[in-house]
């Protein structure tokens, strides 16, 4: 148990002499009520005194400090959550940039998470610890007196609380597993529903961007936010990320010819983009054209599904390739709906007309969008649709049956042949629209390394521009 500083008596035992027994309290409740359920009985039965939380407020009393250094270079320690809503950046102090040094050394063993809230002072000392390769993610709904914890697991369990009344600190520690737990499930609840820290910042400089705003002004807000926040050279670059793809590809379009490895750029490209923490929405046009399918099979009367008809092992068919289009309007819906909740889109579909399918998302989606262009050597395309065959799995829950369809969905030979005959990517590189915004993919080695490096080198390509512009 922690030692109270001054008299040397353990917190918890609150003068009744029989020391709590947490995991009593802890297991009949659940994680939101059990955080409130632990506050009111540490407010009832805990000693009060005022100690600041580590990286929270300013020190008045050395020794809590110490303390709280003291877990956190605990070698027993290997994983850290805080929510801290006050997070104070170092600002010259020795021990906070020694607590600060400790947490980095903690998450390079299995992770730290951090969550504060959206004032200047939180957002400087969360740029701090982003830039150690820390993970820090911002909750527009905390306040400065909420609840702070900091959640130290490993093979030593320790729970940091700070709760605030009427302006002042009443810290305590927890040494329970079972406090941990708690204090964690509701951690991993807010950390759903709170954004990156980076995203967030990115999210400023494009909120404060007027119509007819240029580059250069771009530029002078990238420089002013990195006086603002003292932001280091990483915690820049991965803002300038996030700035990248929300300002210059928020859609991303992946074209190609079936058996080109669409699906498997659009997966590398997603893993790369939700590494850097970017929130990412994935869609293929193949779910809504197999939706149409199902309409047309089911004889539901309709009109939708027209031209299609069954094949062999779950696939369709389809005439024309103008019986797709409703499926590619479904999708443009989809595509419109995302660009209200800001995450990158990655629209994935295989069109022998790829110019025309483009246009059917709208010149204002088109002109904020990026394509890539998968291309194979015709054999390699037959090798791998011939491979490919799996079918569509239904399961049953109740009243509720489900389809899940695959990438590596089969596509019928005649379809290959008579829709897909040849690649129109000179047609699509002619185009003057896209000028800028077209990136082609060779795909006709086997594997993933060479489909990685193709989309590092996109990535590199989106954010490159806006490095320029903060030097």
């Amino acid at each position: 148990m922690f030692q109270h500083p001054a008299k040397g008596r353990p917190y918890g035992d609150g003068g009744l002499g029989t020391p709590m027994n947490w995991s009593q309290l802890l297991v009949p409740v659940t994680s939101g009520v059990a955080v409130a359920l632990i506050v009111a009985t540490v407010r009832f039965l805990w000693r009060r005194t005022r100690l600041p939380t580590g990286l929270s407020q300013r020190m008045t009393r050395r020794n809590y400090l110490a303390e709280m250094l003291v877990i956190s270079k605990n070698d027993n320690v290997e994983r850290l959550d805080a929510l801290v809503p006050n997070l104070l950046p170092a600002a010259g102090s020795p021990v906070l940039a020694e607590i600060q040094e400790s947490w980095s050394q903690i998450n390079d063993r299995r992770g730290v998470r951090v969550i504060t809230r959206t004032e200047p002072a939180s957002l400087t000392a969360g740029a701090e610890l982003l830039g150690t390769g820390i993970e820090v993610r911002v909750s527009r709904a905390l306040t400065a007196d909420h609840l702070s914890y900091h959640v130290f697991s490993g093979l030593e369990h320790h729970t940091v609380l700070n709760r605030r009344n009427g302006g002042k600190d009443r810290p305590e520690r927890l040494d329970e597993i079972s406090a941990s737990k708690v204090f964690r499930s509701h951690f991993d609840e807010m950390w759903s529903e709170s954004e990156p820290l980076e995203s967030f910042l990115a999210g400023e400089l494009l909120t404060e961007s007027k119509p007819g705003d240029g580059l250069s002004r771009l530029a002078d807000r990238i420089r002013e936010q990195r006086a603002a926040y003292q932001l280091s050279a990483k915690a820049e670059d991965a803002v300038l990320r996030h700035l990248a793809f929300r300002h210059r590809a928020p859609v991303i379009f992946v074209t190609g010819l079936p058996g080109a490895g669409k699906s498997l750029v659009r997966r590398a490209l997603a893993e790369e983009l939700r590494r850097w923490r970017m929130q990412v929405d994935e869609l293929n046009d193949y779910v809504y054209a197999f939706e149409e399918f199902l309409h047309a099979l089911m004889l539901l009367g309709d009109g939708r599904g027209a031209g299609f008809s069954a094949q062999q092992g779950g696939a369709f068919q389809v005439e024309r390739e103008d019986d797709l289009r409703p499926a590619l309007h479904t999708l443009g819906h989809r595509v419109w709906e995302n660009r209200r909740s800001n995450p990158i889109t990655i629209v994935e579909f295989a069109r022998a007309d790829t110019i025309g399918a483009l246009k059917v998302f709208g010149d204002e989606v088109l002109a904020a969008s990026q394509i890539i262009h998968v291309r194979a050597s015709d054999a390699q395309r037959a090798a791998r649709l011939a491979r490919r065959g799996e079918p569509p799995k239904i399961s049953v829950a109740g009243q509720l049956i489900s389809l899940e369809v695959s990438d590596d969905h089969r596509l019928p030979s005649n379809a290959a042949d008579t829709l897909y005959s040849r690649d129109d990517f000179a047609l699509l590189k002619a185009q003057k629209s896209v000028a800028g915004r077209l990136f082609l993919v060779e795909n006709d080695s086997e594997g993933k390394v060479h489909i990685d490096e193709q989309v590092a080198a996109f990535v590199e390509a989106v954010v490159r521009p806006y490095r320029r512009l903060a030097s």
